[in-house]
């Protein structure tokens, strides 16, 4: 067993493209760039040594190190050791991933922990019901926006359909351009489901932004600041990014009142994002196809035959991986499209 050839330096701008695909990926679903891409190199190549991915990223070894571990607890990689030599060399699982490094398995059973806490805080929210209808019935709705992206990815990840779709308009209980305050302490709450969830951990920021508008809905940027305990300046870019990706939408300034922002429909907004980026990923498909082609018409060319052969194999493998993803995903598509037609139906008999 040897350590894996790298390609050489007239192949390295083909390396770059498809690592920059796989990092466009990871950073459109709110992934650590630097995690995606000693991810893009080991979905290349396979198996890496440490210093091989030094060679190829520029980062520490340290760096490395880290990343490796966490892959390995979540094992979405294995190692061997290289006989003859005190290296290892890690190797990724491909049955494991897709074209991120967050496997499907965790996600879900991530995704069930989540809706047995927010089955049981549900429950708990019942007691206070009489002393805060509004409020309780409110985050109630809120907490149904969660479950249904729960039962969306159970459609997908294990081809469960365990419950109906959950009523989650919330604005006939409170409208858009109202920010609720609630009368009780709703923080422990927040962490607790982001704690689970883990969407956004590689960035707390936003991390703990996106937590206050999943139980708030509705927020100016003052209440979000007080909220947060954020700057006024990390809050007002933040808010532009998530207004920019679609997470968030502006309600129109009114005169002499603060701007609302506001979170709708938890599910949709997730289920969306998550869509857009595997229509990115299905979009690629020329790309990959055009470079496929260049390959093929440069086999006369001063480009290493032996960088030509290994790109032709690993550039057909994405290709086939992608049609095998958009077959395997078709699933998450008509669920939010189930749940789209339910929420319709259900906001078209609340307001006829």
């Amino acid at each position: 067993m040897e350590p894996t050839r790298l390609l050489s330096k007239q192949s390295k701008e083909i390396e770059r493209e498809i690592v920059t695909f796989y990092k466009t990926v990871g950073n459109m679903v709110s992934l650590n760039s630097r995690t995606t891409e000693i991810f893009a190199y080991l979905r290349i190549y396979d198996a890496l040594t440490q210093e091989q991915l030094k060679q190829l990223t520029g980062f520490s070894l340290g760096t490395i190190s880290t990343t490796l571990q966490s892959f390995l607890q979540t094992d979405i990689i294995n190692h061997t050791i290289i006989p003859g030599t005190h290296k290892n060399l890690y190797r990724i699982r491909p049955d494991r991933v897709d074209f991120v490094y967050t496997a499907t398995t965790k996600i879900i059973e991530n995704l069930e922990r989540l809706d047995g806490y927010i089955m049981e805080s549900q429950t708990e929210l019942r007691h206070l019901m009489s002393k805060y209808p509004r409020e309780i019935e409110f985050l109630h709705y809120r907490l149904n926006s969660l479950r249904n992206y729960i039962e969306a990815q159970r459609r997908q990840i294990s081809r469960e359909k365990r419950y109906s779709f959950f009523q989650e308009d919330t604005s006939g209980i409170v409208p858009l351009n109202e920010v609720v305050v609630y009368s009780f302490e709703t923080r422990e709450l927040d962490e607790n489901l982001m704690d689970i969830i883990s969407l956004y951990k590689e960035d707390p920021v936003k991390d703990r932004i996106l937590r206050i508008f999943f139980t708030h809905r509705s927020l100016d940027q003052q209440t979000l600041i007080e909220l947060s305990r954020f700057s006024r300046s990390t809050i007002s870019r933040y808010l532009r990014s998530l207004l920019a990706n679609g997470y968030i939408i502006a309600l129109p300034k009114e005169y002499q009142k603060p701007r609302i922002y506001y979170l709708n429909s938890i599910s949709r907004t997730i289920l969306s994002n998550i869509l857009k980026t595997d229509n990115f990923i299905y979009s690629y498909v020329p790309r990959f196809q055009e470079i496929l082609y260049k390959l093929h018409s440069e086999k006369q060319s001063e480009r290493d035959s032996r960088d030509i052969a290994f790109l032709e194999v690993k550039i057909g493998n994405i290709i086939k991986q992608i049609e095998f993803f958009k077959k395997k995903t078709r699933f998450l598509r008509q669920a939010y499209q189930d749940l789209c037609e339910f929420l319709e139906k259900n906001t078209s008999a609340k307001n006829p």
